[in-house]
């Protein structure tokens, strides 16, 4: 059986790409193919991981009731509380 092959050519003139590419060549040829298995992984890990953290919010938030959290504005013709406890203590 033929090993799978993939043939990676970076586009420079993206700077995605060419941030990739510099990345790539830091590591040493020999650990290049294991940086680029352990690169995938890790975004496939985070993206998982991502899905189930919004699916846990998303659970919570429907369990949680939140009105009532938001004061209601003073008519304008109010008169302040701390204005009356002024002329209280006069």
């Amino acid at each position: 059986m033929k090993r799978p092959q993939y043939v990676f050519r970076p586009n420079l003139n993206e700077p995605q790409h060419r941030r990739a590419w510099a990345l790539l060549q830091q590591m040493p040829s020999a650990k290049r193919k294991e940086f680029l298995v352990q690169a995938i992984l890790a975004t496939e890990q985070t993206d998982r991981l991502e899905k189930s953290i919004r699916k846990v919010v998303r659970e919570e938030l429907q369990a949680v009731n939140i009105t009532g959290a938001v004061p209601s504005p003073l008519p304008e013709n109010t008169i302040p509380n701390t204005a009356l406890d002024f002329l209280n203590s006069l």
